[in-house]
């Protein structure tokens, strides 16, 4: 059985092509520009301040008043957590997939506790909500002396502050492996704190059995869960493309009945063909085209509105962290 390759990218104000970016957020309530967040490369940073009283949201219009709220540089949470989940990854009914690379790398104002037995404040991938207890951890590494750190058990490297930042630390975690799993959540562990930041970039490659696709960016809680439909009929990726399924006609049917005014593909690996639906090819990026290979390409209707179909096409781009090729579309 031949199997696909996925990555997965998760930026959460650093990216992975920002070597050592000076990203962090000032947490001091005593500091003059208490709550703004600086340098954020790419996302947002997260920011857990739960005083809704001196930096109130606004109910009607959503609007938070917290500085870095207010300005879109961080996603603020006003309830504490131990475990916090970040969002799924990856989830494929009936399917599983094979995690084969992590890479980690957070700013923090939190640390490690015992002999990096819990990273607190740093998203990781993980097969269960739990940010404390993740598939690599925990393990106390006894003989912790200088860093890097190297687990021939476990097969992780671990560094802590390899370059400086303004306020906290830095943290970056790499493994390479083999774990099967038909689901990834990406936790952090933040162990019911207040007052904390974190900017993080998380990316995940693995493989999954070769199979049909459906080519829509969803949200999970949203868009994918709520439709048990879907779920019969395909997977969910983060990145709206590797989402496996069983059989293309039955996807095309689902997406058809259930998003008539969205954009979406369905790829079909048996004959190599990508169906369009409020697409035409012009707005198929060369990337994806690259990646998929198909022999033909099928519009099954043509976009009545091109903000639509526009609208697919930047999605897609930024899930996948690449630069629109098209520098003009219709």
């Amino acid at each position: 059985m031949p199997f696909n390759t996925a990555r997965v990218s998760v930026e959460l104000g650093t990216a992975p092509y920002a070597e050592s970016p000076n990203t962090y957020c000032q947490h001091s309530t005593s500091a003059s520009d208490y709550g703004k967040c600086y340098n954020i490369v790419s996302g947002k940073a997260v920011f857990v301040q739960t005083d809704t009283t001196t930096w109130p949201i606004d109910p009607s219009t959503g609007r938070d008043s917290f500085p870095c709220a207010a300005d879109g540089t961080c996603t603020r949470y006003t309830t504490t957590a131990y475990h916090r989940n970040l969002g799924t990854l990856f989830s494929f009914t009936g399917k599983q997939a094979i995690v084969q690379y992590i890479y980690s790398r957070s700013h923090s104002v939190l640390g490690i506790v015992g002999r990096i037995i819990y990273l607190q404040g740093h998203p990781i991938p993980s097969h269960t909500y739990d940010g404390g207890y993740t598939f690599l951890f925990p393990a106390q590494v006894y003989e912790q002396a200088t860093w890097p750190i190297y687990d021939p058990v476990e097969n992780w490297k671990a560094h802590l502050n390899p370059y400086t930042i303004t306020k906290g630390r830095v943290f970056v975690l790499r493994w390479q492996g083999t774990m099967f799993t038909p689901v990834l959540y990406l936790v952090a562990w933040e162990r019911g704190i207040n007052n904390i930041w974190y900017a993080s970039d998380v990316v995940v490659i693995y493989a999954y059995e070769a199979s049909p696709l459906a080519v829509i960016p969803l949200d999970y809680d949203r868009d994918y869960v709520p439709y048990q439909e879907l779920r019969n009929t395909f997977g969910f990726s983060i990145n709206g493309v590797d989402q496996p399924g069983w059989n293309a006609d039955d996807m095309i049917r689902v997406l058809r009945e259930l998003f008539p005014g969205r954009a979406w593909a369905v790829f079909d690996d048996r004959q190599y063909v990508l169906y369009l639906y409020n697409l035409t090819p012009d707005y198929v990026p060369d990337w994806l085209i690259e990646k998929l290979a198909p022999t033909t390409m099928k519009v099954l209707k043509a976009p009545a509105d091109v903000a639509v179909a526009k609208a697919w096409l930047d999605l897609l781009n930024e899930r996948n962290a690449q630069i629109p090729p098209q520098a003009e579309l219709p």
